[in-house]
């Protein structure tokens, strides 16, 4: 059964740093883009497992959703939000602790049945290790899904028209990429794009479904 996004309501979460992504979630017309490549992704979650691991909370916008699915949680981020143990579900154990995806040992190896890592390996100029450390954490037959967006100078003029002007100071890894790094440590088995039908190198984002 597909994992439907609960969105916390209006002033519930807390931005992590002054480049968290939050107000756009709830904005009049882009919100609908910000949360439309969040259910691309959790549709691609498969419906068993009992540990998963995100990477990049930020203010918290999954932890709702997550935590509902499953027993175990565990959030990583270089900065953690306050107030995100209020966000979790009843009945999941979950943690929250800062990590970082290259440093060797901030993750434990073969311990999760899934990852969510949605916007976040654009920002990381390593691909590879990152790659390696993602795969490192899944169990055998574990799935990771990714998602992020096109890096190009069509999305530096749509985050300019949203109000962010200085994206090309954090984009700095292509899916083109990213899915090769991916590739040479997990095998792919599905992706979602926003348009449905555009390529790889034309999708304004895209999420990934791969597997140990």
């Amino acid at each position: 059964m597909s994992l439907r996004l609960e969105l916390p309501a209006p002033g519930v979460l807390t931005p992590n740093d002054k480049n968290d992504p939050l107000p756009y979630y709830y904005h009049a017309w882009v919100g609908w883009l910000y949360r439309h490549r969040l259910q691309l992704g959790l549709d691609m979650l498969p419906d068993t497992g009992r540990r998963v691991l995100e990477i990049g909370v930020g203010s918290g916008i999954l932890v709702p959703t997550l935590t509902r699915r499953y027993p175990e949680y565990t959030g990583t981020d270089l900065t953690l939000a306050e107030g995100l143990a209020g966000l979790v579900a009843p009945g999941c154990r979950a943690v929250f602790h800062c990590a970082d995806l290259l440093r060797d040992g901030d993750l434990p190896a073969d311990h999760f049945d899934a990852i969510v890592c949605f916007s976040v390996l654009e920002h990381i100029p390593d691909s590879d290790a990152a790659a390696r450390s993602l795969a490192r954490a899944l169990v055998p037959g574990g799935v990771l899904v990714t998602g992020y967006p096109m890096v190009s100078p069509l999305m530096t003029r749509a985050f300019r028209m949203i109000g962010f002007s200085g994206i090309d100071d954090h984009h700095v890894s292509t899916p083109a990429q990213i899915a090769a790094a991916l590739g040479r440590v997990l095998q792919p088995t599905g992706r979602a794009a926003f348009p449905p039908a555009a390529p790889v190198r034309a999708a304004l984002y895209q999420c990934t479904a791969w597997t140990r």
